[in-house]
């Protein structure tokens, strides 16, 4: 991978816990522009790949259901600190995305339903300050303004919804 992304500028390489993590300055970057990360987990839980196109290169990208339920997770585990896995969830779930449930059990030893009951206690406790740390910079201003007041309470009447499915 170091070798890979050479190729567009300087590479800072870190072996984590649980990932191989890449940070790329690539060249002629512009003043304010983002670096690139590259994380590739090393974790197995079974998740399925389906190759696709993206400009002429082939690549196994993850499963939708697969997607939604490690976002779930990581949203469980990071809530309060990493606020733009609040929005991924929201995307997810708002454009009806499946959720593999048994990924959702073998990462958190949680029932589907007793997971989601967890989340949306966690969320209901979390307070809207803050909700738009790591996503602001993102988002337009009407965006923001919506992030402030909804995505919060949206993402748990979602979750809800996904709950009572369930029943």
């Amino acid at each position: 991978m170091t070798e890979l992304l050479q190729q567009f500028g300087t590479v800072k390489a870190q072996e984590k816990r649980y990932s191989l993590f890449f940070l790329l300055t690539y060249q002629d970057k512009q003043v304010g522009a983002q670096n690139i990360k590259v994380e590739i987990n090393k974790r197995a839980f079974g998740s399925q790949f389906q190759i696709k196109q993206y400009l002429g290169i082939s690549m196994p990208v993850m499963v939708p259901a697969d997607m939604a339920a490690h976002k779930l997770v990581a949203m469980s585990e990071r809530i309060g600190k990493t606020n733009r896995d609040i929005f991924d969830v929201w995307f997810f779930l708002s454009n009806h995305w499946p959720v593999n449930q048994q990924i959702v059990t073998a990462r958190t030893g949680l029932s589907y339903h007793q997971f989601l009951n967890r989340c949306i206690s966690d969320l209901e406790q979390l307070p809207n300050r803050g909700i738009l740390a790591g996503i602001g910079e993102l988002l337009t201003a009407k965006q923001k303004a919506w992030a402030k007041t909804y995505l919060r309470d949206e993402t748990v009447f979602l979750l809800k919804l996904e709950r009572d499915k369930l029943a």
